[in-house]
């Protein structure tokens, strides 16, 4: 570290943080942070003019020379430096299943009980019981065919790669796929 000599002037020292300030506010850089400077200290290739002599410490405070660093600074082209390889466009990835626009059935049951309207007769806020009852029957049918869809789409899936394989034992679980629609397919009709 230099050594203060009576009668010499001292260059002006300052910390990492104070002389990224002070350099934009001398308008010699548009942007600089003090982690910024460290990482130019850092990196071997920037060619940064202040050596380990250079430095002084104040209390914990590693102080640099301003009078080396603005020109080095001035000196530097502005940004990030050179891209290493081009940006690649990120496609946004889709997050699991697309889904449907259609209006849930449990969306309308929900509503439909939770905020039941007034009824004159019973004089009272609620839903009669025939029209709950036809609320819950619908959105049961509504499972019972998303249910029956999915069996039948799955069914069909292995029947086509048995085809394809020509394996018995894909056939013989589509076909129980297939029996498992055709189940699900009569609870749709039951009362």
């Amino acid at each position: 570290m230099p050594e203060d000599t009576p009668g010499e002037e001292q260059p002006l020292m300052l910390s990492f943080a104070e002389a990224a300030d002070r350099l934009v506010r001398d308008g010699i850089a548009q942007s600089m942070t003090a982690e910024g400077l460290r990482r130019l200290a850092r990196d071997p290739q920037s060619g940064w003019p202040i050596g380990p002599n250079d430095y002084r410490v104040v209390g914990k405070t590693r102080m640099l020379p301003y009078e080396l660093l603005a020109p080095y600074i001035q000196a530097r082209k502005p940004g990030r430096g050179p891209a290493k390889e081009p940006r690649k466009k990120r496609r946004p990835q889709q997050q699991g299943d697309p889904v449907s626009t259609t209006v849930d059935p449990r969306i309308a049951v929900l509503s439909d009980l939770s905020s039941p309207s007034w009824h004159p007769v019973p004089e009272a806020y609620g839903m009669p019981w025939d029209d709950a009852v036809k609320l819950l029957d619908a959105y049961r049918a509504a499972v019972v065919a998303e249910v029956v869809e999915a069996l039948t789409v799955k069914a069909q899936e292995l029947s086509t790669e048995a085809e394809a394989e020509m394996r018995r034992d894909l056939e013989e679980r589509a076909q129980v796929w297939h029996e498992a629609a055709t189940v699900a397919a009569k609870l749709k009709r039951v009362p």
